[in-house]
């Protein structure tokens, strides 16, 4: 069980670690706008959210390992909400990353 505990929140340390960075990735890019520096500031930031996502997911898969949410030892009841909560921030990060890169698409190249 310590094991699975750990794992559990190592994960969810990790996915908020990878979600700062996302948003500081992100940052950078909308500061960046019409840069070259652009496109490389949002892949650093897609990488940061894949990354999050996979720690996510990670730590949803330990959990549901130990069992039905409702069965959960006293210690582990509050980890689900965490790891919803990491979620909801992940979509709403990842859709604010998907409209920064259209908007870049959008923009003209260079001029004619």
């Amino acid at each position: 069980m310590t094991h699975y505990l750990d794992a559990i929140i190592s994960a969810i340390r990790d996915a908020g670690q990878h979600l700062e960075a996302a948003k500081l990735w992100l940052g950078r890019a909308e500061k960046a706008a019409g840069s070259t520096w652009q496109m490389p500031l949002l892949g650093a930031a897609e990488e940061a959210h894949a990354a999050a996502r996979a720690r996510i997911d990670a730590a949803e898969a330990s959990l549901r390992e130990l069992g039905p949410v409702d069965k959960l030892p006293a210690v582990l009841g509050e980890l689900p909400g965490r790891i919803a909560t990491l979620r909801r921030v992940l979509d709403a990060s990842e859709k604010r990353l998907i409209d920064a890169a259209l908007a870049a698409a959008a923009r003209p190249l260079g001029h004619a």
